[in-house]
């Protein structure tokens, strides 16, 4: 397999940080009926943390797949109980990076907050402690070391469309899968959702 290439928006020409597991904490709040501060310790205790096989895909032309580990987005959310009209999700990363999905959007694609990777726990340049992995898009909407969950009313554009990225101008095709080293469509699921009216951005590979 090829070495994974590693982006970090918020890090771009410096050493990416590597957060203190002591004193982390998951914060979910906003339109929500409890907010939370969760270590990854209370994660563990209150949620069953799942599995699964996937392949994610960059916006920079390659793909990757592997086995991921964390706990889905519409649990960790049903921890906290979104208030009703509250239909999309800020997600915040410890640098600052963020993005906003539609709720709905995220658990139809059974989006995670993943902790492991091939039965590691994620390091420093992956996204350490969790980072938020969606398989349906490319990874300008997930977003790395994520500090906070948001629910709120309204969309608002995210990191990756303020500085100009949109959905349609994800290309090209085919992608590099490095994990097989081989040229690989993306899968129709993932070509569907580009093309569908969704709004975009991320932090990455």
């Amino acid at each position: 397999m090829r070495k994974i290439p590693t982006f970090f928006w918020e890090y771009r020409g410096h050493d990416i940080p590597d957060p203190d597991l002591t004193t982390y904490r998951l914060c979910v709040e906003g339109a929500v009926e409890r907010r939370l501060a969760l270590s990854l310790e209370e994660l563990g205790r209150r949620l069953r943390r799942v599995e699964i096989d996937r392949r994610f895909y960059c916006v920079n032309g390659w793909s990757l797949k592997a086995l991921w580990a964390g706990y889905p987005v519409a649990d960790v959310l049903g921890l906290a109980g979104s208030i009703s009209g509250a239909a999309y999700l800020r997600t915040t990363s410890l640098g600052g990076y963020e993005d906003t999905t539609a709720i709905a959007d995220l658990v139809a694609d059974e989006a995670m907050l993943v902790t492991h990777m091939n039965g590691a726990p994620l390091p420093p340049a992956r996204g350490k402690p969790i980072r938020l992995m969606r398989f349906d898009c490319y990874q300008f909407k997930g977003v790395k070391a994520v500090a906070r969950l948001e629910v709120v009313e309204s969309c608002h554009p995210g990191t990756w469309e303020k500085v100009g990225y949109s959905d349609a101008t994800v290309q090209p095709y085919p992608h590099l899968a490095i994990d097989c080293d081989q040229e690989l469509m993306p899968e129709s699921r993932v070509l569907a959702s580009i093309n569908g009216p969704s709004s975009g951005e991320e932090n990455a590979t």
